[in-house]
């Protein structure tokens, strides 16, 4: 039983992970596989005309459609992972980030005496039980 969920939240974390990639993948694979039969499709017809003259031209243009579709599929992922890397350079420079909290901390520094200061200083910090403890052994 265990197992069987731990397959399932397995394979939903890697499709919510790598869903564009899976199905672009999936339809470049269709892709290529829709070109080969329609020229597969194509020749035989050229065949039953006894038309050998375009098999050449088909070639070409077979391996045009096939080179057109894979550089698509690359351009896409090229653009998609560098809007990625886009949106992560935002969230780093983003107000709110790193450099951002620093100055406010400086700023908390300088407005007036930090009123946690004493406990800060404190060797050991007790909790609420251990002074209840400590009252009771001393009664």
């Amino acid at each position: 039983m265990f197992k069987q969920i731990f397959r399932i939240t397995f394979i939903t974390l890697v499709w919510k992970q790598n869903k564009q990639l899976i199905v672009s993948t999936l339809i470049l694979f269709g892709y290529l596989w829709l070109v080969g039969s329609l020229h597969a499709d194509y020749l035989n017809y050229a065949e039953l005309l006894e038309d050998q003259s375009v098999a050449g031209r088909s070639f070409v243009l077979k391996w045009a459609a096939l080179a057109g579709g894979v550089l698509i599929y690359l351009g896409y992922h090229f653009v998609r992972g560098s809007r990625r890397r886009k949106i992560k350079a935002k969230e780093i420079t983003r107000p709110g980030g790193e450099k951002e909290k620093i100055k406010l901390m400086i700023e908390s520094e300088k407005a007036g005496p930090d009123p946690f200061a004493g406990i800060r200083a404190k060797q050991h910090l007790r909790s609420r039980a251990e002074m209840m403890i400590d009252k009771s052994d001393q009664e």
